[in-house]
């Protein structure tokens, strides 16, 4: 049997060890990024998986190359996700981040696409013209 002197010896080992793991995650925790590296774009033809390394040091594509809003390249840090303009509600209004940049008579939903028309428009036409990736559907759309 276990000596009583052994087993407060092997619970106080457990407990350094758990302090010491605990203090070494927090203090030693990957940074967040600067910028996503991988999305995932779920739709009715399959998710889709974004990488945006890829893109700007395979390709040597700028953010505001697909993140046309803000359009100047020193505005970079004012890039929001597409769905901050292109996830269009249901009920026909205008999403609140429109208006945080745009008046309201400036923009309208007749000329604003919906988030997967584009997704389409930014990636399928670069693949098409650029020849920079793949143009089946089934190629992306996994």
């Amino acid at each position: 049997m276990t000596s009583n002197k052994e087993l407060k010896l092997a619970y106080g080992i457990a407990i350094v060890l758990l302090v010491v793991g605990v203090l070494s995650y927090t203090a030693f925790s990957a940074k967040k990024p600067d910028q996503p590296l991988r999305l995932v774009f779920t739709g009715a033809a399959g998710s889709v998986m974004f990488d945006h390394k890829t893109h700007v040091a395979d390709y040597g594509l700028a953010c505001t190359d697909c993140h046309h809003h803000p359009s100047e390249p020193e505005e970079e840090a004012a890039v929001q996700s597409c769905s901050a303009c292109h996830d269009l509600p249901k009920d026909g209004s205008l999403p609140a981040s429109c208006l945080d940049c745009h008046e309201a008579d400036e923009v309208s939903l007749e000329g604003t696409p919906g988030k997967t028309d584009a997704f389409h428009a930014q990636c399928i036409g670069c693949h098409k013209e650029g020849e920079a990736g793949p143009i089946e559907c089934a190629k992306c759309h996994g």
